[in-house]
């Protein structure tokens, strides 16, 4: 028999007019109170699954732009606050 101690985090993004964008799960293992290990580790393999010849590829390099900057803000105030995101429902 055999026993695995994983977690499961589901995520989705829905743009400003409430549509969806993105939806994804992320399984592991976790050792921090609402898996927020977990979550780095898969941020963390997303970032490395991305390449920046794609976007020069299609003509879209200001699109990765904008999210590196993005992600380097977001970084910027969460390193401000203990509790970025507010209670979890």
């Amino acid at each position: 028999m055999d026993i695995e101690n994983t977690q499961k985090v589901t995520f989705k993004l829905e743009n400003d007019n409430g549509k969806f964008e993105v939806k994804g799960e992320i399984i592991g293992e976790s050792q921090i109170p609402f898996f927020d290990d977990l979550k780095f580790k898969g941020v963390i393999a997303l970032l490395n699954s991305i390449d920046k010849q794609n976007f020069d590829g299609s003509g879209n390099h200001q699109l990765f732009d904008h999210f590196i900057k993005e992600i380097e803000e977001t970084i910027v105030e969460m390193k401000k606050y203990d509790q970025f995101q507010g209670k979890l429902i």
